[in-house]
C-alpha cells in the first residue's frame, strides 16, 4: 500500500513537472511567434512606406539648417568634379560588394543545411584520416569543442537577446510604438551577434526613422542624438559587462580573458575573428585542459 502512495506521487510529481514544461514551451512558441510576426510585418512595411517617409524628412531636416546644407553641397560639388571615371569605380565597387552579399547569403545557408545534415559522416571521415592511435584524443577533443561552441551560442543568444529586450523598452520610452520598438530593437538584438559594430550599424535604422516623427518622438528633432547617446552607453556595458559575464560563465572563461580574445582575434582575423573570437578561445582551453589531464593520467 505505501509502495502505491510513493509510485502514485512519483507519478503526479512527474505529471505537474510536464505540464509546466509544456506551459512554458507553448509560452515561449507564442511569444517568439508574435514577435517574430511584428518584425516581418514591421520590415515590410518599414521597405513599402516608412524609407520614403524617411528620406522626405532628411530632406526636410537639411535644407531647413543652412549649415547642413553647405555640408551637402560641398559634397555634391566635390563629387561631380571627380568625373565619370570615379562614377564607373563606385559603380564597379558596388556592384562586386552586391555579389559578395548576394553569394554569401546563398552559399553559407546551404552550406550549413550540408554540415548539420552529414555532420557525423563528416566527423567520421575526418577521423578516419587519422592514426589509429589519435583517434581516441581527436574524438574527445571533438566533443569537448562541441561543448563549448554550444555553450557559446547559448550565451550569445541570450546576450543579444538581452539587448534587444533594453533597447525595446528605450525606444517605448521614446515615444516609439510598440510594434515599431519591438521591430528596431530586435533589429539591433540580432546585429549584436557581430560584437561592438552590429550594434553601431543596428541603430541606425530608429535613428533615421525618428526624424519622421519628430512631432511625438522624446526630444524631438534631436531624439537621433539622445537615441545615439544611450546606444553608446548601452553597447559598452554589452560590450565590457554583459557578454564578458554571460560568455564567461556559459564558456567558462573569466571575463577579462574574454575581451582580450576580442582584440587579439579581431586584430588577427577582423570581424570573423570578433565574432570567433569566444568560441576559438573555449576550444584552445579545452584542449589545453585535455592535454593536462592526459598527461597526468
Amino acid at each position: 500500500m505505501k509502495l502505491l502512495k510513493t509510485k502514485a506521487k512519483i507519478t503526479k510529481q512527474w505529471i505537474n513537472v510536464t505540464i509546466v514544461i509544456a506551459v512554458f514551451i507553448l509560452g515561449l512558441t507564442l511569444l517568439f511567434y508574435t514577435i517574430g510576426d511584428i518584425i516581418y510585418t514591421q520590415a515590410r512595411e518599414f521597405m513599402d512606406t516608412d524609407w520614403e517617409s524617411i528620406v522626405v524628412s532628411i530632406r526636410s531636416y537639411i535644407e531647413e539648417n543652412a549649415f547642413l546644407q553647405g555640408v551637402l553641397d560641398k559634397i555634391l560639388a566635390s563629387l561631380e568634379t571627380l568625373g565619370k571615371d570615379a562614377d564607373i569605380v563606385v559603380i564597379q565597387d558596388i556592384f562586386k560588394g552586391v555579389v559578395s552579399v548576394v553569394i554569401t547569403i546563398v552559399l553559407v545557408p546551404v552550406f550549413l543545411v550540408f554540415i548539420l545534415n552529414d555532420r557525423d559522416a563528416i566527423f567520421t571521415g575526418l577521423l578516419n584520416v587519422l592514426p589509429r592511435t589519435k583517434k581516441e584524443h581527436a574524438r574527445e577533443l571533438a566533443i569537448r569543442a562541441n561543448d563549448v561552441v554550444e555553450k557559446y551560442f547559448n550565451g550569445k543568444f541570450l546576450s543579444m537577446f538581452i539587448v534587444g529586450l533594453l533597447f525595446t523598452i528605450v525606444l517605448l520610452i521614446f515615444g516609439f510604438s510598440l510594434d515599431k520598438a519591438i521591430f528596431f530593437g530586435f533589429t539591433l538584438g540580432f546585429l549584436d551577434i557581430i560584437p561592438y559594430i552590429g550594434g553601431f550599424v543596428g541603430i541606425l535604422l530608429p535613428v533615421l526613422y525618428s526624424f519622421t516623427i519628430t512631432g511625438s518622438v522624446l526630444f524631438g528633432q534631436y531624439a537621433f542624438i539622445g537615441l545615439i547617446s544611450i546606444n553608446l552607453v548601452l553597447q559598452f556595458l554589452q560590450g565590457n559587462v554583459i557578454q564578458p559575464l554571460i560568455m564567461g560563465k556559459e564558456v567558462n572563461l573569466h571575463p577579462l580573458l574574454v575581451l582580450s580574445s576580442f582584440i587579439f582575434f579581431g586584430a588577427l582575423f577582423g570581424i570573423t575573428g570578433v565574432i570567433l573570437a569566444i568560441p576559438i578561445t573555449g576550444t584552445i582551453k579545452a584542449t589545453a585542459l585535455y592535454y593536462k589531464e592526459v598527461n597526468n593520467g
